[in-house]
């Protein structure tokens, strides 16, 4: 919200007044938290490797608000980066917000000139995800119109342009990326499917082929124990953007909570994504 400026007995008014309200109507104006009408991060890890969500932008009260990163390099492997992201910029202004990135590379298997997550409250909300010459495991991909889930390998799961609705607001989620979705029953038996490419995620994400002699890799709790000792998995996030819809923007309602929902019925074609073992770079 932007204020006027005063100077000169018009301030010194203008404060008398205010401290008379104060007085005889009490603080509660004066306590009064800024409504958060939209908000953006770029990237953010959970599991193994913990990062906050980082850069994270929120408007306030419509304010615009500008964050960037110039970098950002994790899980080393054989001497390269596993994870590395280049010019992130999250910004948000009043019921819009965006989450871009450029030189994406996460552990191979996601890769993309540009990518960009964004809302807008307006109109009822709208929003979406835009990919630029982008590829799964090699595999070129289109930002799909709608959400998408699916299976990269027995072990990797990835989501793109998931969309959470309520009456207040809309949150996007560009890309999501978790390892061993399927790990309820820790006893669980890996599959031969499995079994071929858990060495080359242990690989991936540790930077070191495991000892099949000394570590066999039969179960679920197997896996999780190689690739993290605490049990910890990884889940990976890039872009993440809320809005307001306009009417609650304007009338300052109370801050978005996003609630979860279903996928509507009638998913557009998936991404046509080759199932293969993870490659570890050399």
């Amino acid at each position: 919200m932007k204020t006027s400026k005063f100077a000169g007995a018009g301030a010194a008014a203008v404060g008398a007044a205010t401290a008379a309200a104060v007085l005889l109507l009490g603080s509660t104006a004066a306590s009064a938290e800024p409504t958060v009408d939209s908000s953006a991060y770029v990237f953010r890890t959970d599991g193994l490797l913990s990062i906050s969500p980082s850069p994270y932008a929120e408007s306030r009260d419509g304010d615009h608000d500008r964050q960037s990163v110039a970098d950002v390099a994790a899980l080393p492997l054989h001497g390269k980066p596993g994870i590395g992201l280049s010019a992130l910029v999250a910004e948000a202004e009043g019921h819009r917000a965006e989450a871009t990135v450029a030189k994406v590379n996460l552990l191979d298997v996601l890769r993309a000139e540009a990518f960009r997550t964004w809302c807008d409250g307006a109109d009822g909300g709208s929003a979406g995800v835009d990919l630029v010459n982008a590829s799964v495991l090699g595999t070129p991909v289109k930002a799909p119109a709608e959400e998408q889930k699916f299976d990269v390998s027995p072990l990797l799961q990835i989501t793109l342009n998931q969309q959470d609705r309520d009456d207040d607001s809309i949150t996007v989620t560009g890309f999501t990326l978790t390892l061993l979705p399927n790990r309820d029953d820790p006893k669980r038996q890996l599959n031969k499917e499995e079994q071929e490419v858990a060495p080359e995620l242990i690989g991936l994400v540790t930077g070191q082929l495991p000892d099949l002699q000394k570590t066999p890799l039969k179960t679920v709790d197997d896996l999780v124990k190689a690739l993290s000792p605490k049990g910890d998995l990884l889940k990976i996030t890039v872009g993440s953007v809320t809005c307001a819809l306009e009417e609650k923007a304007k009338d300052h309602a109370a801050e978005p909570v996003v609630k979860k929902h279903e996928p509507e019925p009638g998913e557009a074609p998936r991404p046509e994504v080759v199932r293969k073992n993870l490659p570890v770079t050399g």
